[in-house]
């Protein structure tokens, strides 16, 4: 199996994953699952986003990760807390967003979170099936 029919495959697991999520979103009446439900639905859009890049990019699965592929450990994403100099990154749903120059994070701050951090709960709580995410730049993905 060659490169592109690996993303093609990996496109099509999230694409097939996001009509499970959808037929659940149907069914589900409490706003908390709808929220975690509607984030599972924005990560497999980014997944799908990121691999639509690489096959536009003739990139192969064996070549060095892209920035939007750069992997994060928590304590890798703390040193990127907008303090010093460095720019401000937070996490949501696994995937490391940079808000640095948005103005709702201004002094890498939003509403008593902190950049630096996994906001996942609190964006779900929040923000949930809003386009925020959408408009911020993608630099890398939350490891474990």
């Amino acid at each position: 199996m060659n490169d592109r029919e690996i993303f093609i495959n990996m496109i099509n697991d999230n694409l097939n994953e996001m009509n499970g999520t959808i037929d659940c979103l149907y069914i589900t009446t409490s706003i908390c699952a709808k929220n975690k439900l509607l984030n599972r639905l924005r990560r497999n859009m980014s997944n799908i986003n990121l691999m639509l890049q690489g096959l536009r990019n003739g990139e192969s699965m064996s070549s060095p990760p892209s920035i939007a592929e750069r992997l994060f450990t928590m304590q890798d994403l703390s040193r990127y807390n907008g303090r010093d100099g460095n720019p401000a990154y937070i996490a949501v749903n696994g995937v490391v967003y940079d808000v640095t120059s948005n103005a709702a994070w201004g002094g890498a701050t939003h509403f008593g979170l902190s950049a630096g951090t996994d906001v996942t709960s609190q964006f779900a709580s929040c923000h949930a099936g809003q386009p925020i995410l959408s408009k911020l730049k993608v630099v890398g993905k939350l490891v474990e």
